[in-house]
């Protein structure tokens, strides 16, 4: 078996790298937001770091109906009150409600009964923003179903989620003015480490892998978040859906619980790098919201245009991947 290949970086991509250290201050923020009256907007990941952060935002700023499915229902419910005395504070907004689902996103089987409970509350769905994620777990770390745990709870999860989710968001989308509805899929910077083509065809949960190190520990990662912009960049070429805007991001470099899996020597590296998680939101935000988005575009911290490894632009690797992903999916719908 060949060992997977990454490609060199281009000065375009070092450039990119370099930014989320100095990103500068968000241009596109809450003052500039739509009101997204009568709109509903759903976020994965909600009860902690980005995704906190943004169902903040979107519940201080607009009036849209927010859905926060989440995995842990206790650790839901005290975010949400924490949230709720921050928006008074810093938002003056008092009694906004989040709507609350139980979804687990690294076991397939819990994704359905989810969004059958959403189905049975809602008649539409105008915003996705796909923010919840996992990063460099423990060597041997699996889903429920047996995938290596970033490349099931990342890619996998979010796929069946989305595709479920099709039918009301493109029936939504067909009401909306082109651009208002959007799927955004939260990426990251680390796809620069993922193999050639996005995934590691040999060895997708690179069990085979002898020396667990760092750069092995990105690339894994890095290839849970390929995944991401391959969704991004293949959802609109597979659905007849003009109005949608369908995008990946990188949110920033954040101190957020996704470094809870850092070594102490990473986590005081981090200290140092890090910026704070509420930025993050800005990123999101700006994906799901900005009229200067594109379509299968993708975007850096903290809302500026930017690009994907040139590799990843491949249709003919995007497809195999998508196909990939239906198959793993379909006994799940």
């Amino acid at each position: 078996m060949s060992k997977p290949k990454v490609p060199s970086l281009s000065w375009v991509d070092w450039k990119q790298t370099l930014h989320g250290f100095w990103p500068g201050k968000p241009k596109f923020t809450e003052d500039q937001y739509p009101s997204l009256k009568g709109k509903v907007v759903l976020v994965t990941g909600a009860n902690s770091g980005v995704g906190y952060e943004t169902i903040k935002s979107l519940a201080g700023s607009t009036k849209a109906k927010i859905y926060a499915f989440c995995r842990n229902e206790q650790k839901a419910t005290e975010a949400f009150k924490k949230l709720k005395v921050e928006l008074e504070k810093e938002y003056k907004v008092v009694n906004r409600e989040i709507h609350f689902i139980q979804c687990d996103l690294g076991d397939l089987t819990a994704i359905k009964p989810a969004v059958e409970e959403f189905l049975s509350k809602e008649s539409r769905l105008d915003i996705i923003i796909h923010n919840a994620g996992v990063m460099m777990p423990p060597p041997g770390s699996k889903t429920k179903q047996g995938f290596e745990l970033q490349l099931g709870t990342n890619v996998l999860g979010p796929h069946l989620l989305q595709r479920l989710l099709d039918p009301i968001f493109i029936e939504t989308s067909q009401k909306n003015n082109k651009g208002e509805s959007r799927i955004v899929w939260v990426s990251s910077t680390a796809h620069l480490m993922a193999p050639l083509g996005g995934l590691y065809w040999e060895d997708l949960n690179f069990e085979t892998t002898k020396k667990y190190s760092m750069r092995t520990k990105a690339m894994i990662y890095g290839q849970s978040k390929a995944g991401n912009i391959i969704q991004a960049r293949t959802w609109p070429m597979k659905h007849d859906a003009p109005n949608v805007i369908s995008s990946s991001l990188c949110p920033g470099y954040l101190s957020t619980g996704l470094q809870r899996y850092a070594s102490r020597s990473e986590k005081f590296i981090y200290k140092y790098l890090l910026h704070n998680q509420r930025y993050g939101a800005y990123t999101e935000l700006f994906a799901a919201l900005s009229p200067d988005v594109k379509n299968r575009s993708h975007s850096i911290s903290f809302g500026s245009p930017s690009h994907v490894r040139k590799d990843l632009e491949d249709e003919e690797a995007n497809e195999k991947a998508w196909n990939f992903f239906n198959k793993v999916t379909d006994n799940y719908l």
